[in-house]
């Protein structure tokens, strides 16, 4: 079915016909971008694209697919959520008017028309961006009832499990996620950030050099200094935390760059940090009592 839907999408640009894809990876790939396409994520569709044409740069159906999409990105044609549930679309143009009675509206009504997975996993971001928590997840299993492959479900699911601070029970939607897009480097920063906050270093530490491994931003390096610190290796988070530094100026990372050098007994630089992250922060008034504790430490050592 998805390639059916991917060749549809093809129609409407520049190609005719579906050749074979070569290998099992990239057959795979091209399931995740036909589910990308299928909400109208035309971008991350692209990205899987990309990652075909790396492993095989004559994949000549990748490649005119891709000149496909992006047309359809320039809306050159409209979008293919629409010929796939039009209330969707609908729902959409409320949403860039501000009309959220509507665009519900739109969203309900399209949960009980053909092809309702998309409404659901629409109405499930909904409920998201106004943190009703219960009622996403419920329209992502929604989606997920309606169509058990549909893989953007499970990511969201796991994100919304991640942000109502349901943390363990964030890992099973992201292992199933990821065994159709084993090297997205988000999904494996979402189970690494989940298994931190139930205590699972070592695991998360696993999880974030493979998000690296894909993508070696300085927000997953920032993750990973985190990481390093509660294993208790404050050199090397230290170092990491100051190799960014070029790169991330916020209160958080001058933050654990002092409670680093506190580990330490590196007072003085804790100090200094503890006033840039200050300087840094919104009357963080956890962090001036710690900057006031270790001033008080070097004032005893002082007079010692």
């Amino acid at each position: 079915m998805k390639k059916f839907i991917l060749s549809l999408i093809l129609c409407l640009t520049v190609c005719s016909g579906m050749p074979a894809v070569s290998n099992e990876i990239e057959e795979d790939y091209l399931d995740i971008a036909a589910d990308f396409c299928l909400i109208g994520d035309y971008n991350s569709a692209m990205s899987y694209l990309d990652k075909i044409l790396n492993i095989n740069p004559n994949n000549k159906h990748a490649a005119d697919l891709k000149k496909g999409l992006s047309h359809l990105i320039a809306q050159d044609k409209k979008t293919f959520v629409t010929g796939i549930n039009p209330l969707v679309k609908q729902a959409q143009e409320y949403k860039r008017e501000g009309n959220e009675r509507m665009e519900y509206t739109a969203l309900i009504n399209g949960t009980k028309s053909e092809n309702a997975y998309i409404a659901y996993y629409y109405l499930g971001n909904f409920y998201r961006n106004q943190n009703n928590y219960l009622k996403a997840l419920d329209a992502y299993n929604g989606a997920l009832s309606a169509k058990p492959d549909f893989s953007p479900a499970y990511l969201a699911s796991a994100i919304t499990l991640l942000d109502a601070g349901k943390y363990e029970s964030a890992i099973n939607p992201i292992d199933k996620y990821l065994t159709f897009a084993p090297d997205d480097d988000l999904a494996y920063t979402i189970r690494a950030r989940a298994k931190f906050q139930i205590g699972m270093y070592e695991e998360a530490k696993v999880d974030i050099d493979k998000a690296i491994e894909f993508n070696n931003c300085p927000e997953y390096r920032f993750e990973k200094g985190k990481i390093l610190y509660k294993l208790e290796n404050y050199e090397e988070a230290k170092e990491l935390f100051t190799k960014l530094l070029p790169e991330i100026q916020t209160s958080k990372i001058y933050e654990y760059l002092a409670y680093c050098d506190i580990e330490m007994k590196n007072y003085i630089n804790a100090l200094d940090n503890l006033n840039k992250a200050l300087i840094l922060s919104d009357d963080d008034e956890y962090l001036e009592n710690k900057y006031n504790e270790i001033r008080a430490i070097l004032e005893s050592d002082k007079n010692e």
